[in-house]
């Protein structure tokens, strides 16, 4: 080795003794202490507030060449207007820093960051300051800095400089505590015990981040809420090419208050997620909420920070509402069925892309209902609606609430004694003409098989649009018992006040099984054709009641009515003309039709018919009169002819009775007020007259008996045409 190269290396070697032994003595050459108020001036001249430092101010270089730079106990006081209160104080920060990396590779390497205890008080008065405005003013009023003169380069643009890259060992947070409050609104929100750990921080390295905090809100206008978080999980970050990705994350919290049904509501959540800020992408590879039984599944990519493409899925895991909301301590409505909200999941998916947004693979299980189904949203703005869905089965009856008890006899003599209170002159809006007139949609539904009020439908078909007010239903139909429903209508919102047109068409309906659906016997039998067809405008129900006109047509072939005992009713009233014991009753036949026909026209809320007919064997019912659908009256009168022709046999004990019964029921401000008329095609006086006036009272009398038996006390015999017609022939026309 020459001496030139050995003298070289002792140089080095001198130089390099001389730096370590500067940095090792460089704090006992210097106190950073001394520094105390300086440093204090310093802060009071940028922000106008005082800085104390009644701690100590270390300054340590390790053997490793690190250099420990640690701030003891600091106080921050508040601005002026906030004289009695602490801004920010801390009891330890401390950094530890590797000196050599810097020197020599200008790598900015961190071995560890320490920070304890730390107290920030943000307060908002009553007159709106708050206690940190002052502190962004003042970073607003730094001087501009100059203006480069053309072609001028900055330092750092001249000069050839390395990347800075970033090396941290780990940072360490204790006991950091914030507490905002609002004095304007009363409302005070506290950070409490936030603690945060980091492993060691390298770029293009995953390194664990955990943390755990306290949160709570107290606002004089609801009760206060808490929570406790924890959380955990991988981040990975990738400086240069702005790209960060996060694996594992995981959340625990405990929400308690008030608000919640159970006072305290436990949430999990877990995710994996990917953040590329350069080419403005997001994709969240997984997101996953649990609460309880109930588990939300999502996944989505973001693309486009602008506006932004979004693309995703949602999935709902079968689960039991009613499981689910008992243990949260949720009162469920009182459904007749107990099996009610046993099962429930769904699945979507989804795109919003600008201002249009697609749905599909929609996928719906609700107990035993099964529904798929699209749907699109066309410009958010001003949207139009696109909906298809396929139902296979809805029992509607399933969701149905128990009836109300009835209420006790004192109960209710209690509430009859009450004044009555006085209903509202105004009547509530039912047809929203704004939301309609902006309402752009086409829907298209299929419902396989309907359960709704103990009736059944099947192959529900319903077809409907909407565009500047105008609304139509073209049409909606099904199948119903044997026969088909059709409905097609309208409602026409462009004006200020709107129109709707009706027209329902019933064909080939079997009244016998409907009937059995509906009361659990067959009450009526027959085949019916219903044709409706309303037009009326209005907003609320007394003016579509009141403007309603139009056209109703029904007419019932082959019927029977199970409760209308004709031949017994008829022998018991020739038993009584021929003053003999009344015969004890025996089984009857139902009373049967071979054709019941009616039509009508509505005209401004009154329906008008004149030509009700219903004939079989051994009577004919004629009908005509008024029902007032607007002042809720009714005037009408029925005709029930015995056939002339009856013979007496002795299996029936039939006879002619020789008269007619005529029965006018009129219902005057909604009282129960009725009236009868007997009308005789032989008018005779005397005794014969009157026990034909005997006689007419026991058809009343056993009509009512076998149509309604009722209560015991509703069993008593009644004469009046009300009762004959509200719980007896009624049933003849249905209700």
């Amino acid at each position: 080795m020459s001496k030139a190269i050995k003298w070289m290396l002792i140089v080095i070697g001198g130089l390099i003794g001389l730096i370590v032994i500067a940095m090792v003595s460089l704090p006992f050459l210097i106190d950073p202490n001394d520094y105390k108020d300086k440093i204090s001036k310093m802060v009071h001249e940028k922000t106008g507030r005082e800085l104390s430092i009644p701690g100590d101010i270390k300054l340590h270089v390790s053997p490793r060449m690190d250099v420990a730079f640690s701030l003891g106990e600091i106080h921050l006081a508040s601005s002026k207007d906030f004289p009695d209160t602490t801004f920010a104080s801390s009891r330890l920060a401390e950094v530890k820093l590797a000196l050599w990396p810097l020197l020599t590779e200008k790598q900015l390497q961190v071995n560890n960051i320490v920070l304890q205890n730390v107290e920030l008080n943000l307060i908002r008065n009553k007159e709106g300051k708050t206690n940190w405005e002052d502190l962004a003013k003042g970073a607003d009023s730094k001087k501009a800095a100059p203006k480069e003169a053309p072609g001028e380069k900055k330092p750092s643009q001249a000069a050839d400089k390395k990347k800075l890259a970033i090396d941290v060992g780990g940072v360490e947070i204790k006991d950091i505590n914030m507490q905002y409050q609002d004095q304007q609104a009363g409302k005070t929100v506290s950070l409490k015990n936030f603690n945060l750990k980091v492993g060691h921080l390298q770029e293009g390295q995953p390194f664990p981040i955990q943390a755990d905090f306290a949160l709570s809100m107290e606002d004089a206008k609801q009760q206060p809420l808490s929570a406790t978080v924890a959380t955990g999980g991988d981040l990975t970050v990738f400086l240069s090419e702005q790209r960060f990705i996060l694996d594992g994350f995981t959340l625990e919290g405990l929400f308690e208050g008030e608000v919640f049904p159970s006072s305290r509501v436990e949430l999990a959540l877990s995710a994996d997620a990917e953040v590329n800020a350069r080419q403005e992408k997001v994709l969240l590879k997984k997101l996953v909420v649990q609460q309880g039984d109930l588990t939300v599944e999502t996944a989505l990519s973001l693309t486009g920070f602008k506006t932004p493409t979004i693309e995703g899925t949602v999935n709902i895991p079968g689960y039991s509402p009613k499981t689910h909301m008992e243990k949260l301590g949720l009162a469920l409505p009182p459904f007749s069925n107990p099996e009610t909200l046993k099962h429930l999941a769904a699945s979507l998916g989804f795109r919003l892309d600008g201002d249009q947004l697609q749905v599909s693979n929609m996928k719906l299980e609700l107990d035993d209902t099964k529904i798929n189904g699209e749907a699109s949203v066309n410009n958010l703005q001003k949207p139009a609606y696109v909906l298809a869905m396929h139902i296979d089965q809805l029992d509607l009856d399933r969701y149905a609430l128990k009836k109300a008890d009835k209420p006790k006899k004192e109960q209710a003599e209690t509430a009859a004694a009450k004044p009555q209170q006085q209903q509202p002159a105004g009547s509530q809006p039912l047809v929203p003409v704004h939301l309609l007139r902006g309402l752009v949609f086409t829907a298209d539904i299929k419902i396989d098989a309907l359960k709704a009020a103990k009736l059944n439908i099947a192959d529900i078909v319903v077809t409907a649009d909407g565009k500047d007010g105008l609304i139509r239903l073209q049409p909606l139909a099904a199948n119903l018992y044997d026969g088909t429903l059709t409905v097609t209508g309208e409602i026409d919102a462009r004006k200020d006040v709107p129109e709707m047109r009706l027209t329902k068409v019933l064909e080939g309906v079997q009244l016998g099984p409907l009937s059995v659906d509906m009361t659990g016997k067959e009450e009526l039998s027959g085949k019916a054709d219903i044709q409706v067809d309303v037009v009326t405008r209005g907003i609320d129900k007394p003016e579509l009641t009141r403007n309603s006109n139009g056209k109703v047509k029904l007419s019932v072939a082959d019927g029977q009515i199970a409760k209308l005992k004709i031949l017994q009713t008829i022998r018991q009233a020739k038993a009584l003309l021929d003053k003999e014991p009344i015969a004890p009753e025996s089984a009857t036949q139902p009373t049967g039709f071979a054709a019941l026909t009616a039509s009508g026209t509505l005209t401004n809320g009154v329906f008008k018919n004149d030509d009700l007919l219903a004939e079989s064997d051994l009577m004919k019912v004629t009908g005509k009169g008024t029902v007032d659908l607007v002042q809720e009256q009714i005037d009408y009168l029925l005709t029930v002819y015995l056939t002339d022709q009856i013979q007496r046999n002795e299996e029936t004990g039939l006879v002619n009775l020789g008269f007619d019964v005529e029965v006018r029921w009129g219902r005057y401000e909604r009282d129960n007020d009725h009236e009868i008329y007997k009308t005789r095609k032989n008018k005779k006086t005397g005794e014969e007259e009157l026990v034909k006036a005997k006689a007419q009272e026991v058809i009343l009398d056993e009509l009512q008996k076998h149509l309604d038996p009722g209560s015991d006390e509703e069993k008593k015999p009644a004469t009046d045409a009300g009762s004959l017609i509200n719980k007896g022939l009624k049933g003849l026309f249905g209700n």
